[in-house]
């Protein structure tokens, strides 16, 4: 173990930290910011523009400026989580904070005080841009949302703006990495589970590694399968009707497995098992969902229907189906769309009523499953370093989108935060000198994105603030691409409101942290003590 006892030390080591941090982050920030190499141990190196991805892999010998960096890489990543994007602003912004904190604080001020400041001013800068988002109004703005995000790149809003488009509110969109270097986009209208097949001889692909088949029937129960004899009747059945036979069940043990397996390998049937998904409850909200899409009947314990007396108008049908190692995909599912719709609007019931994140998510999911909207963005590449890169881009475009979509738009290129904070000052009341101080450091510290988008893009960051800040013009903002004000909006550089101001409330909140910090113990190895 090792302690440090010398406050000042301690509080240069996590300045350094942090700026080296910031300066790996800060320099991909924006249409001219650069690339940043990334080379990890034993395996080949890749290029990103991504700031959550460079902040991944920023480690420091030092085990104090490492610590520093930790619990900033923590809040920003913790902004990617929670929109998508802003990890770099988040970054950006609390480096700024801590770097004029730090001159006061040891000259006595507060932290503590300074804290509570930030905090209030903090929370009015977040209503003021609350206040100013605005809905998503077109296609148009979905398409500018997701090529800011891209590093303007227009090949990728494009292609992220008519999945979304295509998939419809309630539907999602997949992103895979394609065999060619072209990336390209398809609809798939369908219930996709992840859950492959349960056995390698199941495979009608061979190339693909994939089972395919058009028209199947579709058996769908939580039972579990033990043995071949209980299904003989419908087996009989399906084998006079000539259709291939999709099993879906909580598990198919070994013993019946076997008996499957063999029709299949012998072309006595066309048929397929596929174990389903999830545990417990989450299962079966899933096989019930995928019942009514199919339009089969449930067949479960608690049903009166015994796996015996299933007949072929207990199952269900769809268009054709794709199965792989580890998800199924159901194309176009035979329910009736008046019963599917009903299953939806339950399921949204449901999700207004819930306060747990992860059940928000899994209620999300079965929303966007029923509603059979998938939108496939398969992200090609020369190599796999560009397609990695990419498809990192492609990511942060539709998380982007997403962002947008739950809580509006507003001016992006930094310009949401330089609107917010005006005439806030005037505005907010304090108990104390160092309480306006801090409110001070923090509204300064809402200029940092733009200066260093100023920066990156090798123009005067107080010339063009200036000139920014006495605009006259609606909207007023600098396209750095063009270098050049512009508004805003008309522009197209347009960010989502919850990236900004999730970004601002956790820069804030791990710079108030460190600034508290006066002492560290970190756990070495005994070899290098």
């Amino acid at each position: 173990m090792k302690k440090y006892s010398n406050t000042s030390e301690l509080r240069q080591s996590i300045v350094d930290g942090i700026n080296i941090l910031a300066d790996n982050v800060a320099a991909t920030l924006g249409p001219k910011g650069q690339n940043v190499i990334i080379q990890r141990k034993d395996n080949l190196p890749f290029v990103t523009k991504d700031g959550v991805t460079v902040a991944k892999f920023v480690n420091l010998e030092d085990p104090f400026q490492n610590a520093a960096v930790e619990i900033l890489k923590q809040a920003s990543l913790q902004t990617n989580a929670e929109a998508g994007d802003g990890t770099t602003t988040s970054t950006v912004i609390a480096r700024a904070i801590i770097n004029e904190a730090q001159k006061y604080i040891v000259s006595g001020v507060s932290p503590i005080e300074l804290k509570r400041g930030m905090d209030k001013t903090c929370d009015a800068l977040v209503d003021n841009l609350i206040d100013s988002a605005r809905p998503i109004r077109s296609l148009e703005d979905i398409q500018h949302i997701a090529k800011i995000s891209a590093n303007n790149d227009k090949m990728i809003g494009d292609v992220v703006a008519r999945a979304v488009d295509l998939a419809g509110k309630d539907g999602t969109v997949i992103i895979e990495e394609a065999r060619s270097n072209k990336t390209s986009l398809n609809l798939i209208e369908g219930f996709k589970i992840d859950s492959g097949f349960a056995a390698g001889a199941f495979v009608t692909d061979e190339r693909r590694g994939i089972c395919y088949y058009d028209n199947p029937l579709i058996l769908v129960t939580d039972e579990r399968l033990e043995s071949v004899d209980e299904m003989l009747p419908l087996l009989e059945q399906v084998a006079r009707d000539g259709r291939p036979l999709v099993i879906v069940a909580e598990e198919i043990v070994e013993q019946a497995l076997a008996a499957l397996i063999m029709n299949a390998i012998r072309g006595t049937m066309r048929i397929v098992g596929i174990k389903a998904p999830r545990y417990g409850e989450e299962r079966k909200n899933i096989l019930k969902d995928l019942a009514i899409s199919v339009g089969a009947t449930y067949i479960s314990r608690e049903s009166n229907v015994l796996m015996r007396d299933v007949k072929i108008e207990h199952l269900g049908t769809c268009k054709s189906i794709e199965a792989g190692t580890s998800k199924t995909t159901f194309v176009g599912g035979k329910g009736e769309g008046e019963a599917v719709e009903k299953r939806i609007e339950a399921v949204k019931a449901l999700l207004k009523q819930s306060e747990s994140t992860h059940e928000q998510k899994t209620l999300n999911e079965r929303i966007t499953r029923l509603a059979s909207g998938v939108s496939v963005i398969r992200v090609g590449g020369a190599t796999q370093v560009e397609m990695t890169e990419t498809k990192h881009r492609v990511e942060d475009a539709l998380e982007a989108i997403r962002s947008a979509q739950k809580d509006g738009i507003t001016t992006g290129g930094g310009t949401a935060l330089l609107s917010a904070r005006s005439g806030l000052e005037e505005d907010l009341t304090f108990e104390n000198a160092d309480q306006r101080l801090g409110a001070e450091i923090l509204l300064r510290a809402c200029e940092s994105p733009f200066r260093q988008l100023c920066r990156n893009a090798g123009v005067s960051e107080d010339i063009i603030l200036s000139q920014i800040e006495s605009s006259q013009q609606e909207n007023a903002g600098y396209d750095f691409r063009n270098l050049k004000e512009c508004d805003m909006y008309t522009t197209g550089i347009i960010d989502p409101v919850k990236v900004t101001k999730t970004a601002l409330i956790n820069a804030v909140s791990v710079a108030s942290t460190l600034l508290n910090t006066n002492h560290a113990i970190v756990q070495i190895d005994s070899k290098e003590s």
